[in-house]
């Protein structure tokens, strides 16, 4: 359900007619898995700057990664024992990084923990991005299953990107394209005409990935929809200050992504036809007043 906005009352014109405000956009990246270099070539096509693609995958990630995910618990024949399989991390230089493979053992009627630290030993080789391992016993199914699910997870790991990965790829390109949230939990965004170009190559993008998606409807000039715009402004500049005026519960990471938001929505006000603002001036003293508080509390982290 949409949020303070009716999008039935919003007018919609042909794509190609003259007289939009922009266009409102959503998407969808569905689960996947996408090598690096068929991504790169994806976003060359549709003509987006490679800057947007992720950060070139390290296999120290992948290899983490990889053997967090297989950590599990299994019961035992013998009734309120369990064995937690958990992933511990015992060395790491510039060449290498060793894991173990620890079985906890909780026996609830005795009141007691076992651990066996040497389970099964998972080392990653960093130069040649290969894993060695070893198991003390042959005979535990669960160990065996976690390495093989381990090795599995990290080739496929280190040659892929995720869809969490694409998702945080679509998100930075859409906030360069000046977006205003148009329902107070997002999932929806105008952006204005002056980005029009950008937005096509977006959804161009996602629809040349697996199970994803991304629309844009065009949205007409006229008063109301001019006034709803301007609404969703203020209320994301008040959206921003709020948070800056609360920031005192803030990490340092949350400060400098704020101070990042306000600058980005600064500058996404230049891609605004001024009829869209009743009072532009009042906005940006909102997000300046906002990118000040921040900046004040940030400072502060930073002395202590």
């Amino acid at each position: 359900m949409v949020n303070n906005i009716n999008l039935r009352s919003m007018a919609a014109v042909e794509v190609g007619t003259t007289g939009n405000l922009g266009h409102l956009f959503w998407y969808s990246v569905g689960k996947q898995l996408i090598k690096r270099e068929d991504l790169l070539e994806l976003i060359k096509n549709v003509g987006i700057d490679e800057n947007f693609a992720p950060k070139e995958i390290r296999v120290v990630d992948a290899y983490r990664r990889a053997t967090k995910e297989s950590e599990c618990k299994r019961e035992t024949s013998k009734v309120g024992v369990y064995k937690n399989y958990i992933i511990r991390e015992v060395f790491s230089d510039v060449d290498t990084v060793q894991r173990n493979i620890v079985v906890e053992t909780v026996d609830q009627s005795g009141k007691r923990l076992d651990y066996n630290s040497q389970a099964g030993v998972i080392t990653l080789h960093k130069a040649n991005g290969t894993l060695t391992t070893t198991t003390e016993s042959q005979q535990d199914a669960t160990i065996l299953s976690m390495i093989q699910d381990i090795n599995e997870k990290f080739h496929s790991y280190k040659d892929f990107h995720s869809s969490q990965h694409l998702r945080v790829m679509v998100m930075g390109i859409l906030k360069s394209l000046a977006p205003t949230p148009v329902r107070e939990n997002g999932g929806i965004y105008f952006v204005p005409e002056s980005q029009s170009e950008g937005l096509v190559k977006l959804c161009q993008l996602c629809a040349g990935l697996v199970n994803s998606e991304g629309y844009k409807i065009p949205v007409v000039d006229t008063t109301d929809n001019k006034n709803m715009i301007n609404k969703k402004l203020i209320d994301q500049a008040d959206e921003i200050l709020i948070a800056a005026q609360n920031g005192q519960t803030l990490r340092k990471s949350q400060l400098k992504d704020l101070i990042t938001l306000t600058n980005q929505t600064i500058e996404g006000y230049k891609a605004y036809r001024e009829d869209m603002f009743a009072n532009k001036e009042e906005l940006e003293s909102k997000v300046l007043e906002a990118k000040a508080a921040a900046q004040r509390l940030l400072a502060n982290v930073e002395m202590k």
